[in-house]
């Protein structure tokens, strides 16, 4: 097989690629591409930091500053933020019509016993915590926020309306693997990555005192992928290394200085094992 050689810095892209972090394909090393008709004619674009990794960007969020000034002028302290990225429980995969992917018995099965799973988790913290839950606009998702809600502590729940970035999509290209199309990337991380910002962030001080705050997002594999790694400022393009199973429970905190760690990944031991699947897949042996 004939190699050819590609030597390219790291730079920019077109500038609408550029104002959300995408740039296209770089490397500082030499890399080796083979030369075969499946060689795409475009560059994929791939996510460059403010910060290059991999250095910590301390104002990821741009809070840095307002939360300074807002200590200086004696605000209340502000919360640490635990999120909980939920993926929706097993739905039928037959149709393309959203109305009719909806969640199978077993997926049903696994909701309730998500939402169990979150109220001991609950339960176990402050008991004026307030609890914040959203799920994305597509009905396997809706469905499941709809089972896990009752299981919650009604006075301290606000559940808000879904929310359409947060559906399903290729957020950004993956490596390893064949390039997606630039286009449609840009598109869906535009998207998902406005829900990364709206959902990580340092809290607001509040003035009902409250050290913690939570908020429940129940959404798909690919975003949670995608917010997990963008959260810990590493590279998105690693979204598919990761594997979150139906009904798992990704746990994050965000401090109020701005500090961030990753509490849980595709946790599912909550579930017994007739209930762990990944998409159709049932059990861990696929």
């Amino acid at each position: 097989m004939a190699w050819r050689r590609l030597a390219q810095r790291c730079a920019p892209a077109a500038a609408p690629a550029a104002l959300l972090g995408l740039g296209a394909a770089r490397c500082e090393d030499t890399m080796q591409v083979p030369r075969t008709k499946k060689t795409p004619k475009e560059l994929p674009e791939y996510f460059v930091p403010k910060v290059p990794y991999p250095a910590w960007d301390s104002d990821w969020d741009g809070r840095r500053r307002a939360r300074a000034e807002a200590k200086k002028r004696g605000a209340p302290p502000a919360p640490t933020r635990h999120i909980l990225l939920v993926r929706h429980g097993q739905y039928d995969e037959t149709s393309r019509d959203d109305d009719k992917r909806i969640l199978t018995p077993l997926g049903r099965d696994q909701a309730v016993a998500t939402g169990l799973r979150l109220r001991s988790l609950l339960d176990s913290g402050s008991p004026k915590s307030p609890i914040k839950m959203v799920s994305s606009g597509l009905v396997r998702a809706k469905e499941t926020a709809d089972l896990i809600a009752p299981c919650l502590p009604a006075d301290r729940l606000v559940y808000a309306d879904p929310n359409p970035d947060l559906n399903e999509g290729r957020p950004a290209q993956v490596i390893p693997g064949r390039p997606y199309s630039n286009e449609a990337v840009r598109v869906d991380q535009q998207r998902v990555e406005r829900a990364f910002r709206d959902t990580f962030r340092r809290a607001d001080p509040r003035d009902d005192g409250a050290r913690h705050e939570y908020e429940i997002v129940v959404c798909h594999g690919n975003v949670i992928r995608y917010m997990t790694l963008r959260a810990l400022q590493l590279p998105p393009e690693a979204w598919l290394r990761l594997c979150t199973f139906n009904c798992s429970v990704t746990y994050l905190v965000v401090r109020p200085t701005g500090s961030v760690s990753l509490r849980a990944l595709g946790d599912v031991g909550h579930l017994d094992p007739p209930l762990v699947t990944f998409s159709m897949h049932h059990g861990i042996e696929w």
